[in-house]
Order: structure tokens, then C-alpha cells, then sequence
């Protein structure tokens, strides 16, 4: 990489960009790139009538994480920790982070419902909350538990 450029790499749904990440953030890449499978779970998967997921929920999570690791690397100048992105019940999608010291829960569902998030650091502090994953404040999640 030449001194001042910065390499990005972009993350496509449908031939078009639903994220743009600085090099930086490759684990978080290849995070949201093995959470595709959630493109191609068919009806009734589970054995339990679900229906398959959106891609606008796809899309929906996927720029929520991008972003908020973003804003973490732009502010703080730091990595995030990578989380797990797994399919969730009613068509929503869980972004998880779990570490010694604290694990955190964003479900990002389908439609206009608000995103949900529940932290928690093994018994002195619980958090929750609901927020809009699309115009959120970043200030206002516990970010310092996701900082690697």
C-alpha cells in the first residue's frame, strides 16, 4: 500500500455497494461475508415453518455494523472486536459480541421495528435499549465493551 492511500474494501449485495470498509476492518468483512448464509436459508429451514430472510434485513444489519465499526475506528482509532452475525427468530438478524469482560446483543429486525441491543459485563451492570439502526447515535451504545 503506497504512503496515504487508503485501500477500502467493499462488501456487495446484488452488484451493488451496501458497505465500504477501510482495510483495517477486514475481520469485520469477513464477518459480514460468512453471515450471506442468511441470503439463502429457504422457507421452513428450521423445520419450524420460518420464513426465508430479506435482503433489505441484510442490508439493514450489514450497514448498522459497518457503520457503528466505522464511526469506532474514525473517533477512537480503533478496531472493533468482530462480532458474530447469525440469523435470529421472526426474520431478524443477531450481532453478537461476547469477551471476558463484557458480551453485547443488537438484533436488528425486519421492517421499521427499532433495533434492540442488551449488554451485559457478568453481573455489576446490565444495559438495554432500543434505537433506529439506520439513524442511530453511536455515542449512546456501550461501545467501549466491543474495542478490541
Amino acid at each position: 500500500m503506497t504512503a496515504g492511500v487508503r485501500t477500502d474494501i467493499n462488501i456487495l449485495l446484488d452488484g451493488q455497494i451496501a458497505a465500504t470498509l477501510p482495510a483495517e476492518l477486514g475481520e469485520l468483512a469477513d464477518a459480514i461475508e460468512k453471515s450471506r448464509y442468511i441470503l439463502v436459508l429457504e422457507k421452513n429451514f428450521d423445520d419450524e415453518g420460518s420464513e426465508p430472510y430479506s435482503r433489505e434485513v441484510w442490508l439493514k444489519a450489514v450497514q448498522f455494523v459497518a457503520g457503528y465499526a466505522q464511526w469506532l475506528f474514525d473517533v477512537f482509532g480503533k478496531i472493533m472486536a468482530t462480532p458474530k452475525i447469525y440469523h435470529a427468530p421472526g426474520g431478524s438478524i443477531d450481532i453478537y459480541w461476547k469477551n471476558e469482560r463484557f458480551n453485547l446483543l443488537i438484533n436488528i429486525p425486519p421492517g421499521d421495528a427499532p433495533a434492540t441491543f442488551y449488554g451485559d459485563n457478568y453481573g455489576a451492570q446490565v444495559t438495554e435499549g432500543k434505537f433506529d439502526p439506520q439513524h442511530f447515535q453511536q455515542g449512546l451504545l456501550p461501545h467501549l465493551s466491543v474495542i478490541s
